[in-house]
């Protein structure tokens, strides 16, 4: 008999197990079916799972999955910490890059890392990240249903600061040394109108499109015990509290009265850089967009055409950020 058809002894072929072992399984508690335990939601009915410290770093935790207007959970963390830590991996896998916002280390505004749909799944993301504080805050802290007061005027009387409204005309006065946060961004508001013809076999051609952005400064204005900010706009607002340092364009304006608030109220939390981080807030806290169709519309002469605009823009990001500067991370601890 030749060696080709003697029997040879089996080849290992898995040296360690790809499986978990049945008593390393988590039984939901919902539907009593056995779960993988790094899942921290069921895999069958869906409700959440404790994981194990164990299988912490095996978790499998999904971030940023929400719409913009969905109510959330978000790890908060201060920017200058975030950036002079060692966590790039941690971070990463949390879709969050440092790359993407150089300018971290010198700022001392709070940021989201990560959103989720849960707090559960929060809390096991935040277990992977030690080297710095951070803080679990749900969306709906933010109140963003709430508007902010809109101001026409803000006046120094002394040692006090008088806010008034630009919709109602009443006044309100507050201490300097009340003033808590100073938050300055752009509103960015961009909007493109597309015209297309549609043919009988529902085939449809784009004849035309117009695009239009528009950018606009918000300075929010925060005071101790109100989470609801006084705001200022570009228009409808008296500058005349920047007396000789008044400018003819709006966007040093806006820039020169938050310098002037540092003065006005050195104890105030002064955040300006909500426009140099933007692009690391669209992880978490994407820009809103929506799409409007406009039905028939007449584009020319005997033309009709199907119109649709679309819209994005960062309103309720800027929101979301601007109210979180008001707020400690050391009691949100807590």
């Amino acid at each position: 008999m030749s060696d080709e058809n003697k029997t040879t002894e089996a080849q290992q072929i898995q040296s360690v197990p790809i499986a978990f072992a049945p008593d390393e399984l988590t039984k939901c508690e919902n539907c009593g079916r056995d779960n993988a335990p790094n899942r921290s939601s069921c895999i069958y009915c869906g409700a959440e799972i404790a994981i194990r410290d164990e299988f912490l770093s095996q978790a499998k935790v999904v971030a940023n999955d929400l719409a913009p207007d969905e109510a959330g959970w978000n790890i908060i963390a201060r920017a200058c910490e975030i950036g002079d830590s060692r966590s790039h991996k941690e971070l990463e896998s949390l879709n969050f890059h440092v790359s993407d916002a150089p300018g971290l280390r010198g700022s001392n505004a709070l940021i989201p890392i990560a959103r989720f749909s849960s707090e559960q799944t929060a809390q096991v993301a935040q277990k992977r990240l030690t080297a710095f504080q951070t803080a679990i805050v749900g969306d709906d802290r933010f109140e963003v249903e709430k508007p902010a007061t809109r101001l026409s005027k803000l006046e120094l009387d002394g040692e006090s600061l008088l806010f008034t409204d630009f919709n109602r005309g009443s006044s309100v006065r507050w201490p300097v040394t009340d003033v808590s946060a100073v938050v300055l961004g752009t509103i960015r508001v961009s909007r493109t109108t597309t015209y297309e013809k549609r043919s009988i076999r529902k085939k449809s051609t784009i004849t035309d499109e117009i695009s239009d952005a528009r950018d606009s400064p918000l300075l929010d204005i925060y005071v101790n015990g109100d989470r609801i900010p006084f705001s200022v706009h570009s228009t409808g607002f008296d500058f005349s509290i920047l007396a000789g340092d008044r400018s003819l364009l709006a966007s040093e304006n806006f820039t020169r009265l938050a310098d002037k608030m540092r003065v006005i109220a050195p104890q105030a939390k002064i955040v300006t850089e909500f426009d140099a981080i933007r692009m690391i807030l669209g992880g978490p806290w994407p820009e809103s967009s929506r799409a409007d169709g406009l039905g028939r519309v007449q584009t020319g002469i005997g033309q009709r055409r199907y119109g649709r605009i679309a819209t994005i823009d960062n309103t309720l990001q800027f929101t979301k950020f601007s109210r979180l500067q008001a707020l400690d991370l050391d009691e949100l601890k807590r």
